[in-house]
This record gives C-alpha cells, sequence and structure tokens, in this order.
C-alpha cells in the first residue's frame, strides 16, 4: 500500500505515514474488521464477480462446500478458518447450522468480494506511476497530423 499523500510505501496496517506523518483514513472496511492476521483481507489480482461468490458460498454450501467461495476470492485464510469452524459447528449445533451457514457464506462471500475489489481499487489508485513501472500516455492530438 502507498500513501495517497507522498507516494512512499506503507504498511496497510498504518493510521499514519511514516515518512509525512498525515492520517491514512478513516473508519475503511479493511481497515477495521479485518485487522487481526487470520481475518485479514488481501488484494486479489483481478477484479471478482461478488454475485459469483455468493452463489459458490450459498449452493456449494448444501453439500458441506461453502468455504470454496473463499478460494475463489484468494482468501485462503478464510476459507481454512471457516472450514474449521463448518466442522465443528455442525456436530455441535446437532445440524441446526446446516440451514443457516449457507446463507451466511453467500452474504458474507458476496460482500468480502466488493471489499477484495474496493482494496484492488484502492491499491491501483493509490501506486505512484514512477513506482509501477508504467510511463504516462499522452493524448493523441488529431491536429498534429
Amino acid at each position: 500500500m502507498y500513501c495517497k499523500y507522498c507516494g512512499t510505501e506503507i504498511s496497510s496496517e498504518a493510521d499514519f505515514c511514516a515518512s509525512c506523518g498525515k492520517k491514512l483514513g478513516e473508519g475503511d472496511a479493511h481497515h477495521t474488521l479485518y485487522r487481526h492476521e487470520l481475518t485479514r483481507i488481501k488484494a486479489a489480482k483481478e477484479l471478482k464477480n461478488p454475485k459469483a461468490a455468493a452463489a459458490l458460498g450459498f449452493f456449494f454450501g448444501w453439500i458441506f462446500l461453502g468455504p470454496v467461495g473463499y478460494i475463489y476470492l484468494g482468501q485462503w485464510n478464510w476459507f481454512w478458518l471457516t472450514f474449521i469452524v463448518q466442522i465443528f459447528a455442525y456436530p455441535l449445533t446437532a445440524f441446526f447450522a446446516y440451514p443457516l451457514l449457507p446463507i451466511v457464506y453467500g452474504i458474507h462471500q458476496y460482500q468480502m468480494a466488493k471489499d477484495v475489489n474496493e482494496l484492488l481499487a484502492r491499491d491501483h489508485e493509490q501506486k505512484p506511476v514512477a513506482e509501477a513501472g508504467a510511463r504516462a500516455i499522452e493524448p493523441f492530438d488529431k491536429t498534429e497530423l
């Protein structure tokens, strides 16, 4: 992640930029909800479809494979976390969790896909052009011909 004020590379956990000292944002979903290492989301390489993620979680949830949607999102930490929770949730709740977990997976994976896409967009906005290795392209002017 990069500071939006000075362009210095900073930790995604930082509240302030170490270089310029400016505050880095308030109330970001990925910054507050996913702070712990086990639940931290990682930016995907390409945009993810929230409806596809929700469908994977919901439909596979009925055959005890609801965490598969997290693999689609590239969030292996969430896959393993929810897989372990699922293993214990079914027998401990006398399978009361069976109709609930597919719904929970669908809703959570839909929202997580939106958060992953937001994180990807934010990382692309904050990456300085010089450090990205790209050069600015001038608009084509037809009058020069």
